[in-house]
This record gives C-alpha cells, sequence and structure tokens, in this order.
C-alpha cells in the first residue's frame, strides 16, 4: 500500500535528526515487495521522498539512487523555483475530461441535445443520442438541454480546479504544469486524489539550519493559528520546542498593510479613481500579472502582511534565518524575490514537525508572543477579514466605500476582473478584496485543518486582541 506524503515526511524528519541519514535514505524503501504492485510503491514513495527533499521529478530518470538525491538537497544554497513538481509515477493517467450519452437517454422525440449543439456534434441512431468526441467543445449546452439528466460531462480534478487552464496532459496522459502562466493557486494539487502534485519542499533547508544552531525564526500566518487544537501561546511554544529562536505572527505586518491600503484608497478615490483591488494574496498578485496586467492600475500599492513582517523582524534582530510558515502556495515565489526571508515551510509540514518531535501543542505551556497584535489583523487570514482591517482605520468622514469579498478565485471570477480592467469601474464596490482560495488564507492549499474549524478558531483568538483603530500607524 502506497503511504500517505506526511508518513514519509515524519520518517524522513525523524532520520534527519538521527545518525546515517545518508545511508537510512537509501535502505528506507527495502520493505516493499519487488512485484509489479511493490515496484510502484517504491517509485511513488521514492517521488514523495525527492519532492519532500525539495527536488524537481519533471526529468527524473527514477534511476538516481534516493542518498544521491538527499546529498543534492543538502549542498544547495538556496531552493529554486517553480515551487510544483509533477509526480507521473503516482498520477492515475485519468482519460480526458469529456461528454458523454448515458444509459439513462430516453430517445425522446424533441430531441432537445441535438437542438442545443452548434457544432453537430450529436447525432441519434435511432435507439439514443451519440456525441462525436472529435467535434465536441465541452461547452455543456447539450448536457443543460437534457430533461432527464442523460448527459454528463467526466472531468479531470486537476485540470477542472484550475482557474486559467495551467495544467493539462502529455502523450501519456499525465498532468503536466505550464508555468508560465501557473499563479500558484495550488487547486490543482489539493484537487487531485493520487498526490501526483506536490510542494517541492524546503524541509531540509530549515532542519539543517536548525541542525547547525543558527538563529532560525519562524513568521506564522495568520491562518496557522487555526490549524491545531491548541491556544495561540501553546502553539508558541510548541513552535519553539521544535528548535525555532523565535516566534512572530504575520498579523503585525498586516497591522501595517491595513493602514497602508486605507491610506492607498483614500488618495485614489481623491483622484477619482473609481474602484481598488486588495494587494494581500499572492496567488491573486500572480493572476494580474501573468495574465491581466490591464488590471494592475487598480491593485494597492501596499505591500502584503509578509513584506511588513519581515522588515519588522529583521531591524529587530539583523540576522538569522527567517522561515515563512505559509498556508499558501503562491507564499513560495513571494519568498523567492523577498531577500528579507530566507524559507517557506507549509502548514502541513509543521504538523509533519510536531508528530517526528513528539510534541503534541495543546499539552504545551503557554507563552505570550513578543509582539500583541490587533484583532482585524489576526481575522485577515478569513474571507472578509482584510476588509474589515482597512474599513476599521479608514477616515470616517471619508467618501462612502462599499467592500465586497471575492471568495475564491474560478473561471468565472477571472472573466469579471478583466472586465472591470477594461471597463475602469466595478459594480461589486469600491474595494474588492481578492482571495485565490474558498475562505481566504484559512482554506489554503498547504493547510491542515477544515476551514470551517480554522474559522472558529481565528474568530476565537482574534477576538482577544485590541482594535486595529486603537493603534497608530507608525506603531503598526
Amino acid at each position: 500500500m502506497i503511504p500517505h506524503k506526511k508518513e514519509i515526511l515524519v520518517q524522513l524528519i525523524r532520520m534527519f535528526n538521527g545518525p546515517n541519514f545518508l545511508e537510512n535514505t537509501r535502505q528506507i524503501f527495502h520493505e516493499h515487495r519487488q512485484d509489479k504492485q511493490g515496484l510502484k510503491e517504491i517509485a511513488v514513495c521514492r517521488a514523495l521522498a525527492m519532492s519532500i527533499f525539495g527536488l524537481a521529478l519533471e526529468r527524473d530518470d527514477g534511476k538516481e539512487p534516493l542518498d544521491q538525491c538527499t546529498q543534492r538537497a543538502l549542498e544547495r544554497e538556496k531552493p529554486s523555483l517553480p515551487p510544483l513538481t509533477v509526480l507521473h509515477c503516482a498520477c492515475n493517467g485519468c482519460r480526458a475530461s469529456h461528454i458523454h450519452v448515458t444509459d439513462l437517454c430516453q430517445n425522446c422525440t424533441k430531441k432537445p441535445c441535438l437542438a442545443a449543439c452548434r457544432f453537430n456534434a450529436i447525432s441519434n441512431d435511432g435507439k439514443r443520442s451519440i456525441i462525436d468526441t472529435k467535434n465536441c467543445k465541452k461547452c455543456s449546452a447539450c448536457l443543460r438541454a437534457c430533461p432527464y439528466g442523460a448527459i454528463v460531462k467526466t472531468i479531470v480534478p486537476c485540470e477542472n480546479a484550475c482557474p486559467i487552464d495551467a495544467i493539462a496532459k502529455d502523450e501519456k496522459g499525465h498532468a503536466v504544469i505550464d508555468f508560465a502562466k501557473c499563479i500558484g493557486c495550488g487547486k490543482c494539487m489539493a484537487a487531485c486524489p493520487f498526490e501526483s502534485i506536490q510542494v517541492r519542499s524546503q524541509i531540509i533547508d530549515v532542519l539543517r539550519a536548525i541542525k547547525s544552531k543558527k538563529k532560525v525564526i519562524a513568521l506564522m500566518a495568520p491562518a496557522l493559528l487555526g490549524q491545531f487544537k491548541c491556544s495561540a501561546e501553546q502553539l508558541h511554544t510548541a513552535m519553539k520546542k521544535i528548535g525555532f529562536s523565535f516566534v512572530y505572527e504575520v498579523a503585525i505586518g498586516a497591522e501595517s498593510t491595513s493602514f497602508h491600503e486605507a491610506k492607498d484608497l483614500e488618495e485614489r478615490l481623491a483622484r477619482g479613481e473609481k474602484f481598488m483591488t486588495t494587494s494581500c494574496c499572492a496567488a491573486y498578485n500572480n493572476l494580474v500579472k501573468k495574465h491581466i496586467p490591464e488590471l494592475e492600475p487598480f491593485v494597492s500599492s501596499s505591500g502584503t502582511p509578509l513584506f511588513y513582517t519581515a522588515e519588522y523582524v529583521r531591524e529587530k534582530h539583523g540576522d538569522g534565518v527567517l522561515v515563512f510558515i505559509s498556508p499558501c502556495l503562491a507564499k513560495y515565489e513571494e519568498v523567492f524575490a523577498n531577500k528579507k526571508v530566507d524559507f517557506v515551510l507549509s502548514c502541513e509540514e509543521i504538523e509533519a514537525l510536531l508528530e517526528a518531535f513528539s510534541i503534541i501543542p495543546g499539552e504545551c505551556e503557554e507563552e505570550a508572543f513578543p509582539y500583541q497584535t490587533a484583532q482585524e489583523a489576526r481575522e485577515f487570514a478569513t474571507s472578509g477579514g482584510v476588509s474589515r482591517a482597512v474599513q476599521s482605520v479608514l477616515d470616517p468622514n471619508g467618501k462612502e466605500v462599499t467592500f465586497t469579498p471575492i471568495n475564491g478565485l474560478d473561471r468565472e471570477v477571472v472573466k469579471d476582473l478583466k472586465r472591470f480592467a477594461k471597463a475602469r469601474e466595478c459594480e461589486r464596490g469600491t474595494v474588492l478584496e481578492v482571495m485565490s482560495c474558498q475562505g481566504g488564507c484559512i482554506g489554503g492549499g498547504l493547510v491542515c485543518c477544515p476551514v470551517a474549524t480554522a474559522l472558529r478558531q481565528v474568530k476565537n483568538y482574534g477576538e482577544k486582541g485590541l482594535p486595529l483603530s486603537d493603534k497608530k500607524p507608525e506603531n503598526a
């Protein structure tokens, strides 16, 4: 049976902190059977291990010994992009998405499916309707027209999840990502039921820094506070037990982002501009850069919460290795471009570290954070959270402003955004808070907790913070 990625991740973390790491990685999968199924298990386990070592699988021939792959990971100076890789040995090779007529077809007299098709892709053999896949454009008009629901569309999960058609199949039926198009939303990775799309992890780089006794500082995204059954203060202690010297909330930077976006909005309105979008979501920023550059003038010029938090921590500590704990795949590109942040770990990887070190956050003592963040900043990770934060610090005597959260990117949302950019105005509101993931960052592709549970925990923690309006911009 092929193990889940987390099982291998925990095993490799424990091995890294023990003796003979390279030798042990060579032997890690020897217990698998040598029949056809056993060899597939070995191939998938090896590929998962390589992704954990941060290596790309696209050009891997499967012949390089795993300990040599490990050595390459240990010798690199810095991780590289892109952050995703596809494990072809794990990919199911799904049949391409198609529309077909099922046995439920009643061969009705009116033939509404034939009438609905504009591409002459449907015929009838006297017993049932038949779809010619060569002519079919997958528009789903016939599907909607059938009164019996006898026509269905079979989807490919990863392709169907991608809002900008950046993933397709090669000649062998394996998933291939077009990284020139990819915005890093991680929806394909979350949708794949075979775990064949993986993050190229940076956990080895972080473990190496901790083991070498460097000052390793964790920057925790607000979403992380909703991922574990414990208080924020207990999670602070648990993170230090992992080996982090200091732990800061990225909500620190969210305070700064709120004030900057409020000021930016007020200046835009004074110039007569019709609308503005937020700039916190890295996947949305990638979408604008790669696919809707005409929307860029309407995106807030504010830095992200991570940007301002990294500035704050660097000013306070100077040196040290800064590690951003992210719920979001797109942040890997943002970190790569930010010289003040060194590495990224996912919420899932923090969960694996805690398990590997036998740390139960809910049983840890509570330790207060060195900086007490505001309620609205703590809730940045939720859909509508950015809007509430910006609204709370706007000039109450200024122009009337309406906020509209866009709760998740899909193809229809992308079309709307292109339309707003072309028209240079937006009927949905003055400020669009665009979040790539449903629920906000707490629904990101790298989280390990259901959105409803995370939302409840983040809200509870947020309510313990002071109002953002009580803080001064120069101190945020």
